[in-house]
């Protein structure tokens, strides 16, 4: 995966073909009698990136992506984008989405296009930011002990109000900050019930 924006994964076979990033910086011009105007910094503008992206039929449905795309910018929504190496770039709105068609089959079906994706950064409102994010509508992963009954008064041997993690046998992995693949074992990963 080259970038994700929210759900929407952009790979490296054949899209994007192009990346194009641009910012400003935006300056206030104060007229001086009887002198040159003085500039004074305002503020930055709000990033601009365009994506040249090409989906042909032989590794991807055109129509499908596409219509997940238009989809996702009728939402209006600020999407994450983080591209595959992990780096997050902020809060994306979909501004303007160019299609041209490249190659059709004979009945009309699209076997080749190229869309020109346009993104404007966001910048969240403080305040604002627990609205205008989508909220998930299911219950987070969490881990749970294989024990039952034991670790405290919840019907699954957990204590009420504590972390799950906090119950787990100590690691088996090195010792470390950071958890190694083999520290929890599969089997006591469980989505939790939604409260």
């Amino acid at each position: 995966m080259f970038a994700a924006l929210g759900d929407i994964q952009f790979g490296v076979v054949g899209s994007p073909e192009g990346y194009e990033s641009a910012g400003a910086y935006d300056f206030a011009e104060q007229r001086v009698i009887e002198s040159k105007p003085r500039l004074q910094w305002v503020g930055d503008d709000l990033e601009r990136l365009n994506f040249d992206l090409m989906w042909h039929s032989s590794f991807t449905n055109p129509a499908v992506q596409l219509a997940l795309l238009r989809a996702t910018a009728a939402q209006h929504l600020a999407l994450p984008l983080v591209f595959g190496v992990g780096t997050y770039l902020g809060l994306f709105v979909i501004e303007s989405i160019k299609v041209k068609s490249m190659q059709m089959s004979d009945l009309g079906g699209l076997l080749t296009i190229r869309v020109a994706l346009a993104l404007k950064e966001w910048i969240a409102d403080p305040q604002l930011v627990s609205s205008a994010l989508p909220v998930a509508t299911f219950s987070p992963l969490g881990i749970t002990t294989a024990s039952t009954g034991t670790a405290g008064s919840g019907s699954d041997g957990s204590t009420p109000g504590v972390s799950a993690l906090l119950s787990i046998p100590s690691a088996t992995g090195t010792s470390g900050p950071n958890l190694e693949a083999d520290d929890v074992p599969a089997a006591v990963i469980v989505r939790s019930a939604a409260r």
